[in-house]
């Protein structure tokens, strides 16, 4: 009766609402029918046995609708919102005989989309559907184990589906449109009692053999053979109010510590399956925040953390561990400085825990294992800030992880105000052109140094082919574009060897220009010094030093350095005037003149031409011997020295007043200072009141020494 009485009050609002609808003034429409709606509607065709009646049709865009075709094989959907709509087949039947399909392709990506305009019936969009391929087989499973747990994966590069293993072993997996297909046997089942496996038995999908079917195909016999899993159970002990499911016990390899398999720690038990045979070890991640994240051992770092070693199919009980209280950290960004990422790290750099946002501005570590650590912000690699990155107590990360502050915390404790320094960090620009010139769009930039001191930074060009990368810190950085599907990445310095890229460099609030890198333009370059970036002081003549053999710098971990702010010593001092005189025929002596250089020693050859040349005398020591002090930096004056000494002490006639404020006429080397200054080698340093400075006794660095060279060369032609 009720049914009844509902049934006429709903035909009676209807009534009432037609009635309503036929009174509105003329133009009027209510929203809901203010755009007539559209249509999709064709004929599916189905191969001989397969009831048309099973199969779906659904519109997928702007509206979303599925209907079931009429035995005639005819559907048409209705109600349309104009836009472009993805029409899909689907057999809802049990087994399934047709692979499912979209209008166009079996593959979505592939699929032609339908554009339906307002009002408008699209007509034709008919689909044959076709009988699929099926892969057989059957899997065998250890003793104790039930087949029926087991699950059968099927991918492609397109395609997943799974099914379920039958009591008996026995597995059906269709249909599948044709191609190769890799099968995945695995299973949910904790603890996992059995080993993933890719068929035929190999434990990676690279190694996969891939089973290719035809259409209408039955493949049979793809049988798989699962071993048993090694399972650690153990117990850790738990405080009384824990939070239930708060703690996974995980068990990582204890090669590179990568998680192989992990659980929930229940009322305090814990079984890790999945295991090959082999070394591991334990890591409780906690996330209620009175528990500390720890090691099996109760340590916080997995150094000194026992190792457990299971055999394959071994069942390993025993490992025992109390939880131990956490310590937080708490602290506070400034207003305007977007978002903040933290991490607590060890004194090696090793991040033990990463922090969250617990408002607009404050952000909190938790689960920390009481101890002493260092914290570093926005250091995330893919962290997107315009904030550069630091260390705990307004550090920049350029000054390295060995000068920032370190924070004790106690278990239990809850440590406030370890805040961050709102600093804006360098940007590096740039815009990325293809083959034929045209900007590229959206295509990843990457920003990094080689040693990874300083964090990777990254973004995406943008319509015009610009780029930005913010955040950064004061260092050289290297850049690299690398757009999808290309024929590889472009370097800074337009080259495409990652080897020959130079470095390019910027501070906190300064933009460096990149320039443009092209594709069109970009060649292979030659290697130059990683720490001499694009447009740095002397960068002209350092590289010239190098092209000449005068300097060969360093090289360690495919980096080559040159080192330009560090002081150049006596005995590489030595090397460079060698090579810069050509490398001339010279028999070093048997017997050293040098009571500090003994034969052999780095550089013995060239020190020792040096003296034959008179260009170096060493020093007269007490006990009427001679030292050349090699690792002793040369100043500034007995550079200017040695560079006359090495043009052959050419007739010059020092002037009578000084050029320089700090070389007093009849100074040591007055003569030879003043000489460097008239050839142009030596320009020194602008003073105040429109003087200049020598600054004689100031080491010689490394960067100075090639401008020295180069000027020589242009002068006197030795190179």
């Amino acid at each position: 009766m009720r049914a009844k009485s509902r049934g006429r009050i709903r035909l009676a609002l209807i009534l009432v609402a037609s009635i309503l609808l036929a009174t509105l003034p003329g133009g009027f429409a209510p929203p809901a029918f203010a755009a007539a709606t559209g249509s999709i509607s064709g004929t599916v065709t189905v191969p001989a046995g397969v009831d048309v009646n099973n199969i779906l049709v659904t519109a997928g865009g702007p509206t979303y609708r599925t209907i079931q075709v009429n035995p005639s094989g005819q559907f048409t959907i209705v109600g349309l919102q104009a836009g472009e709509y993805s029409v899909y087949f689907y057999e809802d039947a049990s087994p399934r005989h047709v692979y499912s399909t979209y209008y166009g392709s079996a593959v979505y990506a592939e699929s032609t989309p339908v554009v339906v305009a307002a009002g408008t019936a699209v007509t034709s969009i008919d689909q044959q559907m076709f009988t699929g391929a099926r892969i057989q087989g059957k899997v065998s499973v250890p003793a104790g184990t039930k087949a029926s747990d087991m699950y059968v994966g099927v991918s492609s590069d397109s395609y997943h589906e799974g099914v379920a293993v039958s009591p008996d072993g026995s597995y059906d997996v269709g249909p599948l449109t044709p191609g190769d297909y890799t099968l995945n046997f695995s299973t949910s089942v904790q603890p996992i009692p059995v080993l993933q496996a890719y068929y035929p038995g190999v434990k990676d999908h690279e190694q996969a053999q891939k089973i290719s079917v035809a259409q209408g195909d039955i493949v049979t016999g793809i049988n798989q053979i699962l071993q048993p899993a090694a399972i650690i159970s153990g117990r850790l002990a738990l405080p009384a109010d824990a939070v239930p499911f708060s703690i996974f016990a995980e068990a990582k390899s204890s090669y590179d510590l990568q998680v192989v398999s992990a659980v929930y720690v229940e009322n305090g038990v814990y079984s890790i399956g999945g295991l090959e045979a082999g070394t591991y070890k334990l890591f409780f991640h906690a996330s209620d925040i009175k528990i500390a994240s720890m090691w099996h051992g109760g340590l916080p770092t997995a150094a000194a953390s026992p190792t457990i070693t299971v055999a394959a199919g071994e069942r390993l009980t025993g490992p025992t561990d109390t939880a131990v209280p956490a310590a937080t950290i708490t602290g506070s960004h400034a207003s305007g400085a977007s978002n903040t990422d933290v991490q607590v790290v060890t004194a090696d750099g090793t991040i033990v825990q990463g922090g969250f946002s617990t408002g607009p501005q404050t952000f909190m570590v938790a689960n920390l294992f009481p101890g002493t650590y260092k914290v570093q912000f926005n250091r995330s690699s893919g962290f997107a800030t315009a904030q550069e990155g630091q260390y705990y107590n307004n550090l920049p990360e350029s000054s390295g992880l060995g000068s920032a502050t370190s924070v004790t915390v106690a278990g239990g404790q809850t440590l406030n105000n370890i805040n961050p320094t709102s600093r804006v960090g360098g940007t590096l620009s740039g815009k990325i052109l293809g083959p034929g010139g045209a900007p590229l769009t959206n295509t990843p930039i990457r920003v990094y140094t080689k040693d990874g001191t300083l964090v990777t930074r990254q973004a995406n060009t943008q319509g015009d082919g610009t780029f930005k990368v913010t955040g950064l810190s004061t260092g050289n950085y290297f850049v690299s574009a690398a757009p999808e599907g290309g024929t590889g990445p472009v370097f800074s310095g337009n080259v495409l060897s990652e080897t020959n890229a130079r470095s390019v460099s910027t501070t906190p609030g300064r933009n460096t220009d990149v320039g443009t890198l092209s594709y069109a333009t970009a060649t292979q370059g030659t290697q130059a010094f990683d720490d001499v970036p694009l447009n740095a002081q002397f960068e002209k003549e350092i590289l010239w030093l190098a092209s000449k053999g005068i300097s060969t710098g360093w090289e360690a971990n495919g980096t080559r350095t040159y080192k330009p702010l560090s002081p150049v010593n006596r005995d590489a001092m030595a090397a460079f005037m060698y090579r810069l005189s050509g490398k001339p025929d010279f028999a070093a002596p048997g017997a050293s003149p040098f009571k500090d250089l003994p034969v052999g020693a780095q550089f013995y050859k060239e020190i020792t031409w040096l003296a034959d040349k008179g260009i170096s005398t060493g020093w007269d020591e007490a006990d009427k011997t001679k030292t050349y002090r090699p690792l002793q930096p040369v100043n500034r004056d007995a550079m200017a020295a040695f560079m006359y000494r090495l043009a052959g002490e050419p007739d010059f006639t020092a002037p009578e007043v000084s050029p320089f404020v700090d070389v007093p006429v009849g100074a040591k080397f007055y003569k030879e200072i003043t000489w460097l200054a008239a050839q142009g080698i030596s320009t020194g340093w602008a003073e105040a009141g429109n003087t200049k400075s020598f600054k004689p006794l100031l080491p010689v660095n490394r960067d100075a020494m090639a401008a020295f060279m180069f000027r020589y060369n242009t002068k006197f032609g030795s190179s």
